[in-house]
């Protein structure tokens, strides 16, 4: 199983914690709505107002591949928003960077 595969499960479990769980120190996330923050803490908490905010969030991987030190995914993401509004569906390609086995780099991008 990718280590994506893994985050896709702990994210759909509201287990936001094991995202980050093994970054490294200059650890970065990107994503075309949420911005870009740095550090694993800074992350974790991002993904905790995701998770209020969208409540029934799922995310559905599609395809992944993996080489040497990279893995690049499609997925789709869905959440109806806690205050209600209309539901949301968006594909993404995630592109993770590992360095000496940890997370380096998360970069999102609209597919």
């Amino acid at each position: 199983m990718s280590r994506f595969a893994s985050m896709v499960d702990a994210f759909n479990d509201g287990r936001v914690d094991e995202l980050v769980a093994d970054t490294t120190a200059d650890y970065r996330y990107s994503d075309p709505f949420l911005g870009a923050v740095d550090g694993a803490a800074a992350h974790e908490a991002l993904m905790r107002q995701v998770l209020e905010r969208f409540p029934d969030r799922r995310m559905e991987l599609l395809e992944c591949w993996v080489a040497e030190g990279v893995e690049v995914a499609r997925y789709r993401w869905t959440g109806t928003p806690a205050d209600g509004g209309a539901p949301v569906e968006v594909l993404f390609v995630a592109v993770l960077e590992f360095e000496d086995g940890h997370l380096r780099r998360w970069a999102n991008h609209r597919s």
